[in-house]
C-alpha cells in the first residue's frame, strides 16, 4: 500500500494553497510526507506547532518549497547509460547531421550542473575525433536558483569529480586548491536557466527558442510527482524532441517510460529511449 495522507498533511496542503498559492498535490504522497518530516526536523519545529508557524511565515513557506527541489547530482552518474550514449546514441546522431550542423541537448532538472558538463565532455570528445565539423549546444534547466548559480560557476570539490576519467579531468578542468573548475570553453557550450517543467504555457526552455532537441535528459525527477503530473511532463518532453530523438531517464523511472507506446528502449542495460519514427 502507498503512503496515506493524514490530516496534518492535508492541513499543510491547505495552508500552502490558500495563503501562498502553491500546490503541493503535484507531488507523490510518500515524497510529500517524508519531505515535510525532514523539513520540520531541520528547523526543529514540532508537528503540532508547524501549521501555525508556516501560516505566519512567508520565509518558511519559501523554505518549504525549496526543500522539494532535489539538487543531488553526480558526474557520469549512471556509467551504463553514459556508455550507451558514448558508443551508440551520440555517434549515430552525429552521423545523421550535415557538416556544420548542431546537436541540441536539454538537461531538465540539471541541479548543480554535473550532468550537463558530463554530456558536454562526451560531445567534445566525439566531435574532436570526427572528421565532420559539428557544433553542439546544451540547455540545462532547473527550478533552484542556488543550484543554477553553482552550475554556472562550475567549481567542484575533489569528491565530486571522482567519477571523471583522469584524462578528461586534466583536459577539461583546472585545479584550484582542493577544487576543480570547468574549462571556459566547456562552460560556453552550456546555457543554464531557470525553467519550470510544469509550466503549461511552454513546451521547452525559452532560451532554446524552438526546442527540437536531439537528446533530452530527465533523470531521477519524475518519481517525485504523482502519476498524472509525470505523464504531463513526459508529454512535454516528447513534444520537444526532434524526429528520432532520444529521452534519457534515471533507472527507477524506466518502468514509467517503458509503458509509453511512443518511446522504445534501446538497451535493457540503460534507461535510454528513442521516440518512434
Amino acid at each position: 500500500m502507498g503512503t496515506q495522507i493524514d490530516y496534518f498533511t492535508f492541513e499543510i496542503i491547505g495552508i500552502m494553497k490558500e495563503t501562498y498559492k502553491k500546490d503541493l498535490t503535484i507531488y507523490d504522497d510518500a515524497f510529500l510526507v517524508k519531505s515535510l518530516e525532514r523539513r520540520m526536523t531541520s528547523i526543529n519545529v514540532s508537528k503540532s506547532d508547524y501549521p501555525l508557524y508556516l501560516q505566519e511565515s512567508l520565509h518558511e513557506a519559501d523554505g518549504l518549497m525549496a526543500s522539494f527541489q532535489i539538487t543531488y547530482s553526480q558526474f557520469f552518474r549512471n556509467s551504463l547509460t553514459f556508455a550507451v550514449l558514448e558508443q551508440l546514441v551520440l555517434p549515430h546522431r552525429l552521423s545523421q547531421k550535415p557538416e556544420n550542423g548542431e546537436i541540441r541537448v536539454w538537461s531538465a532538472g540539471c541541479s548543480t550542473g554535473q550532468e550537463a558538463y558530463s554530456i558536454a565532455i562526451l560531445l567534445e570528445e566525439l566531435i574532436q575525433a570526427s572528421s565532420k565539423p559539428m557544433r553542439f549546444r546544451i540547455f540545462a534547466t532547473d527550478l533552484s536558483r542556488d543550484a543554477l548559480e553553482s552550475a554556472r560557476t562550475g567549481i567542484y570539490d575533489e569528491d565530486s569529480v571522482a567519477n571523471i576519467r583522469l584524462k578528461y579531468l586534466k583536459k577539461y578542468f583546472t585545479k584550484q586548491g582542493n577544487a576543480y573548475a570547468a574549462a571556459p570553453g566547456l562552460k560556453a557550450k552550456i546555457d543554464f536557466s531557470e525553467y519550470d517543467l510544469l509550466d503549461p504555457h511552454s513546451s521547452n526552455p525559452p532560451e532554446s527558442i524552438f526546442g527540437d532537441f536531439d537528446i533530452i535528459f530527465c533523470c531521477n525527477l519524475l518519481f517525485y510527482y504523482r502519476g498524472d503530473v509525470r505523464r504531463a511532463i513526459v508529454r512535454k518532453l516528447k513534444r520537444s524532441l526532434a524526429e528520432g530523438g532520444y529521452l534519457v531517464t534515471g533507472e527507477a523511472e524506466s518502468i514509467i517510460i517503458g509503458k509509453d507506446e511512443e518511446l522504445k528502449i534501446l538497451s535493457s542495460s540503460a534507461p535510454v529511449f528513442q521516440i518512434n519514427l
